[in-house]
């Protein structure tokens, strides 16, 4: 044994011999004793676990405050007093190993306090040896290490929980890694730790991996951009990643380090790239290919263009983004093409191909083809268009005069015989069965036309043809056709006739013809035989028609030339019908045998009733009910026109107050047709001003169409009329608009509201031959009426389809037995 010191310090014999000795332990009893750490001594030996380790010999007082053990409860035992059972079985195995070997070891345990509570603690274990060698005593120095093994611990769990990969950086070397790189590195954790950073990382993107890490330790004022490096698998590729650092913050322990977040974004690397490439490959396919390509926003600005669309329209790059498609299309056509860039914006359609005309910047009209495609957003959302635009214009032109070639004379320019048939059966097919507008033709042959020829030669037989068919031509309405059927044989076709309007076109051709043609200065006189044949609704077919206007000219010719005659079968019957009913009209006033049906006019938009048009029914009592096509002109002729239009005003009248008083409005509009003897009459508007006041209605539940035709008539007196009705708030409609002589030169003169399409035009929507016609003067006359701000209405609307297509091309509203029959009740 041995003598000990204070505090259970050991002390040799030989020591206490040496003053010197002594003086070194005093100083070492004064550090061991101030030090901050734990200093604590233990036998030697036994070092096995069954007999609970070595016993403690010495402590200093930092252990108490470490501990709370005082020396006295410690000296004498073992230090596994103290160790938690928590502690890690793996770092216990390694201090028993290497206190069997005799060798120094640190290791990090879990212990627990007197007072129960655990602290971690970190442990440098040496052993000491006499003079001899032997080993005679362990030296632990303890150093409490709780709040940094915390840290590492949450780090751990950080760690192993997170699914992305996150890298701890010790002076650039990875100290710790997170389980993720195994899926995204191919190496475990462990196979990463103490590697440098930098030798994973790609060599070209080893400057910005830097500048992130060195960044981590400035706190940033803002989001801090991500750095995109690339970091090496195991398998020798590599793997793009996206590098956000943070720096860790040091505390009494020094653990430093910084936090890397790596997100694989090699997918989306990739796919960028691929992207880029294709970009690539369609900027390239866009500026070099062969048509006109643009991308336009929804708006139809141009937002990109290329060189062959710059070509084509005469216009550099930099002008052609300065403009829209709007700007570069042909006025006539905007409309309609706007009308389907909405349908494309608005989701209806994803593509859309229609011709339509550009602009050069010369003022040359090009034709187009022009095709759209939306391109979309994530949420399908339209977001742009892009747009092809083919040049057509020699195409287009060679049909036109291949068409024309095909259906036209080639000597006068007028329709041939299949273009003049095509026209007469499709006239016919639109009757509506009633009556009122019936087919009428024309049959024209030139009297002594061989004479000419063989007096002047069959040149000027030519120019005589010609000149003929010109004045001809000069006196029809716009909806009449005048044909060539060959030699000397030329037709006239007349829609929406009757036996008078055929018989005053008849008139106003011989009115043409009054005067000589001059050919070199010869006076060549010349006159026309003609037959006049009338459809008969729903029996009459092209070539009966044609026939029997060919047999009523031939009559005309055996009655002395120059003359016209109507085709007489069944012509006794028909005037004796128009006389009885001539006769009856007057009583059928007084006896209250005619009444008012009302059709409904809907809005093509919101498809809600928003007029009615009255019409006049006669209930016959012998020939059952009559419409109006049969008995108005007969008015017309007996001078009753301003004493039924009275009636019918009154009628409405009555009808609107009492559904008033009622509590009932009339949806909208009632419109009344106006013949030309009422608007020719001065008192016609002052004897509305007052039927409205009589029954306390507003002028604006009223409305009067007036055909063209009878707006003609006497044009002073009928603006005068006009005026007052539209100060009265009355509504105003031009009725079966482009039938008339001069729709477009006298439209703007009157103060009309609405412009009413005839049906004849409407018929044709549902008709392959005649669409592309109908569609022709249908858009015109919409886009003219819309030009000066008046409402289009579409008449005999029988189909959906009619009213989609009508609807698509802007028509604002329909009538027709589509949206319902005119009924009694119907206001």
């Amino acid at each position: 044994m041995v003598d000990t010191g204070t505090n259970g310090t050991a002390i040799t014999p030989q020591e206490l011999s040496d003053g010197v000795v002594l003086d070194r332990h005093a100083l070492f009893e004064s550090v061991v004793t101030h030090a901050g750490d734990v200093v604590l001594v233990t036998e030697a030996e036994p070092i096995d676990a069954a007999s609970g380790g070595p016993k403690v010999v010495y402590v200093n007082p930092a252990f108490t405050r470490m501990t709370g053990y005082e020396a006295h409860e410690i000296l004498g035992r073992t230090p596994r007093i103290m160790q938690s059972p928590a502690t890690d079985r793996r770092e216990l195995d390694r201090l028993r190993a290497a206190l069997l070997a005799w060798r120094p070891i640190e290791v990090e345990l879990l212990n627990v306090r007197k007072d129960g509570s655990e602290f971690w603690a970190q442990i440098s274990i040496t052993p000491v040896a006499d003079r001899a060698g032997h080993f005679t005593h362990w030296i632990a120095i303890q150093r409490e290490i709780t709040e940094r093994k915390r840290r590492e611990l949450g780090i751990k769990t950080m760690l192993d929980s997170t699914s992305d990969l996150l890298l701890v950086l010790d002076d650039g070397r990875v100290s710790a890694a997170s389980t993720a790189s195994r899926a995204i590195l191919g190496f475990e954790p462990e196979q990463v730790q103490g590697r440098s950073f930098e030798e994973l990382v790609h060599p070209g993107d080893v400057a910005p991996a830097r500048s992130i890490l060195a960044g981590a330790a400035v706190p940033p004022l803002g989001t801090r951009a991500p750095a995109t490096v690339r970091v090496k698998h195991r398998d020798g590729t590599w793997r793009w990643l996206e590098l956000q650092a943070s720096q860790l913050t040091k505390d009494e322990d020094g653990l430093t380090g910084v936090v890397v977040a790596c997100t694989d974004v090699t997918d989306r690397v990739r796919v960028e790239e691929e992207l880029e490439v294709t970009n690539g490959r369609f900027r390239s396919a866009f500026d070099d290919a062969p048509i006109g390509m643009a991308i336009t926003s929804l708006t139809g600005q141009f937002l990109q263009v290329n060189n062959a669309l710059c070509d084509l329209l005469g216009r550099s790059p930099s002008m052609m983004l300065a403009h829209s498609v709007q700007d570069v299309t042909h006025p006539d056509d905007v409309l309609h093409s706007e009308r389907q860039r909405r349908a494309l914006t608005r989701g209806a359609q994803d593509t859309h191909q229609h011709e339509t005309r550009f602009l050069h910047s010369d003022g040359t009209v090009v034709g187009i083809l022009h095709s759209s495609s939306v391109v979309r957003d994530a949420q399908g959302v339209p977001t742009l268009l892009i747009d092809h635009v083919e040049d057509i214009t020699d195409r287009q032109n060679l049909e036109a005069r291949l068409q024309h070639q095909a259906l036209h004379d080639t000597l006068t320019g007028l329709p041939n015989r299949a273009l003049f048939m095509d026209r007469l059966e499709r006239a016919l097919a639109s009757e509506d069965g009633s009556g009122s507008a019936r087919v009428a033709v024309l049959f024209c042959d030139i009297d002594r036309f061989k004479t000419i020829n063989d007096t002047f030669g069959h040149h000027v037989g030519d120019l005589v043809l010609t000149s003929i068919a010109q004045r001809i031509q000069s006196v029809l309405r716009p909806t009449d056709t005048a044909a060539r059927l060959g030699g000397d044989e030329l037709t006239v076709l007349c829609t929406s006739s009757s036996a008078a309007k055929a018989q005053d076109t008849a008139d106003r051709i011989r009115a043409a013809l009054a005067e000589p043609v001059t050919i070199n200065e010869a006076q060549i006189p010349v006159t026309l035989s003609m037959g006049i044949a009338l459809s008969a609704p729903g029996r009459s077919t092209a070539e009966q028609l044609l026939r029997d206007s060919d047999d009523a000219m031939y009559a005309a010719k055996g009655s002395g030339r120059n003359r016209y005659t109507l085709h007489d079968e069944a012509h006794s019957e028909s005037i004796r019908r128009r006389l009885q009913l001539k006769a009856a009209l007057p009583d059928a006033i007084l006896k209250g045998e005619l009444s008012l049906h009302y059709q409904p006019q809907i809005d093509l938009n919101t498809e809600e009733q928003v007029g009615s048009e009255a019409l006049v029914r006669w209930h016959h009592p012998t020939l059952g009910i009559l419409m109006p096509g049969e008995f108005i002109e007969l008015a017309e002729e007996a001078g009753l026109m301003r004493h039924l239009g009275r009636w019918v005003l009154g009628e409405v009248m009555r009808r609107v107050a009492l559904k008033g008083r009622r509590g009932v409005g009339a949806p909208g509009v009632i419109w009344m047709n106006t013949s030309a003897s009422e608007l020719d009459d001065p008192d016609f508007a002052v004897g509305v001003e007052k039927a409205l006041s009589q029954h306390g209605v507003p002028g604006s539940v009223l409305g009067f169409e007036i055909t063209e035709s009878v707006l003609m008539t006497n044009l002073g007196r009928a603006r005068g009329n006009l005026a007052l009705l539209r100060s009265l708030g009355v509504q105003l409609a031009i009725d079966d608009f482009g039938t008339g002589y001069s729709s477009l030169s006298y439209i703007g003169q009157f103060p009309v509201d609405t412009i009413k399409i005839n049906s004849s035009f409407i018929a044709g929507l549902d008709s392959p031959a005649r669409r592309r016609e109908s569609f022709a003067v249908i858009t015109a006359v919409i886009s003219l009426a819309h030009s000066l701000g008046l409402t289009v209405v579409a008449e005999g609307i029988e189909t959906q389809t009619q009213s989609m297509i009508l609807h698509g091309l802007g028509c604002d509203q329909g009538q027709g037995y589509f949206f319902g029959k005119p009924r009694a009740s119907g206001t």
